[in-house]
């Protein structure tokens, strides 16, 4: 099995598990204020709404950094975390680290005044993206080889526990890896 290179474009997703709960024009609203306070680590710059789009992205706070969404990809809805600039780790530790900013942001929404009460995540069930075709081509050398940094990184973050690991074998998609965890997780 050939190394890989340095990934740098990790996404992360945490699935709510009541999509109807959630009004996404409230999240318009709640990440201009981000904006406005300037409430994370990045520079804040925009807001997307693409909620016109069936099973598509949803809201996206555009940051400098990184992008922040209610994504609805596959008429899935959750909160999404796409690192958009190179990091000073790679590997697991750059996955962990990925994974420890979506639930900073899940946090974050969690204590809005908009989803108090009405956002619940999945505790079995979150999603990785390798957002880069060329250096993580979607095929089973790629997942078989990735699938390590993944678990190393789950379990730095949730402690030990049992993951189970899917992908969607189409090599058009980007590898996007589903992780089951029986026990659960608290996000």
């Amino acid at each position: 099995m050939r190394n890989l290179p340095n990934l740098q474009h990790v996404n992360v997703k945490f699935f709510l598990e009541d999509a109807e709960a959630i009004d996404l024009k409230k999240a318009i609203h709640v990440f201009h204020s981000w904006i406005q306070e300037q409430k994370l680590d990045d520079l804040l710059i925009d807001v997307a709404d693409y909620r016109h789009v069936p099973s598509g992205p949803g809201v996206i706070l555009i940051g400098h950094n990184a992008q922040y969404s209610f994504d609805n990809t596959e008429g899935q809805l959750g909160v999404l975390y796409n690192q958009k600039t190179p990091m000073e780790t790679s590997g697991a530790d750059l996955i962990a680290s990925s994974l420890r900013a979506a639930l900073h942001i899940c946090h974050l929404l969690m204590k809005e005044e908009a989803f108090q009460g009405k956002i619940k995540f999945a505790k079995n069930k979150l999603q990785f993206v390798v957002n880069d075709r060329l250096l993580a081509p979607n095929n089973e050398e790629t997942y078989k080889r990735l699938q390590l940094q993944f678990a190393d990184a789950l379990t730095k973050v949730f402690g030990q526990k049992s993951y189970q690991f899917s992908r969607d074998s189409d090599p058009r998609k980007r590898l996007t890896i589903v992780v089951e965890v029986p026990q659960g997780f608290e996000v």
